[in-house]
């Protein structure tokens, strides 16, 4: 009897979708397995250790065999939440704030301790040269001719994007100052 493909390939125990693991259950998951997997997601991006674990559980990996497989990781020094904290931070730092970093960095599940360490680097002056940069790169945002929504605009811009108040402040002053300096001039 012939088969034809994509007819009934469940009858034979054929899953018909590949070797990429969908449609499987957790229990058919095992370590060497899961830990090719992980493998496969580090290949594209650096991942914190309670990400790569959420991505295991979404799959149904079962308890012991995403313990197992996190630990090969680590035992490979694959795993290292202090160096995906600090390139996250080094890699945004220039657009966002302290409070937005520190949020990403909560949701990727960073310790506190290590979310720490990776914003210390952030002071106050290259959080107001970060912030200025993103006013200046965004003013055409700020330019409806009315200074006072205009400053408003720029401090909620500011503000989503996880900068202190008293950063929003300076950085506002000094785009409008520098604003209101040129208008001068031409006029």
């Amino acid at each position: 009897m012939s088969r034809t493909p994509g007819r009934d390939a469940s009858a034979s125990g054929a899953s018909g979708r590949g070797t990429t693991g969908r449609g499987t259950t957790g229990s058919d998951w095992d370590a060497p397995r899961a830990v090719a997997y992980l493998l496969r997601l580090l290949a594209r991006r650096d991942y914190a250790r309670a990400e790569l674990e959420e991505r295991l559980r979404r799959k149904g990996v079962a308890d012991p065999v995403r313990e197992a497989a996190l630990a090969r990781l680590e035992e490979l020094a694959l795993l290292d939440d202090r160096r995906v904290a600090e390139g996250h931070v080094r890699g945004r730092a220039h657009r966002k704030g302290r409070r937005a970093l520190r949020r990403e960095l909560e949701r990727r599940g960073v310790s506190e301790q290590l979310r720490d360490e990776a914003l210390a680097p952030l002071d106050d002056a290259q959080q107001l040269a970060a912030a200025r940069g993103v006013l200046a790169k965004h003013a055409w945002r700020f330019a409806s001719g009315d200074p006072r929504k205009d400053r408003a605009k720029a401090s909620a811009f500011l503000a989503r994007r996880g900068f202190a108040g008293d950063t929003v402040r300076s950085a506002v002053d000094a785009a409008f100052e520098a604003t209101e300096t040129d208008a001068e001039d031409v006029a």
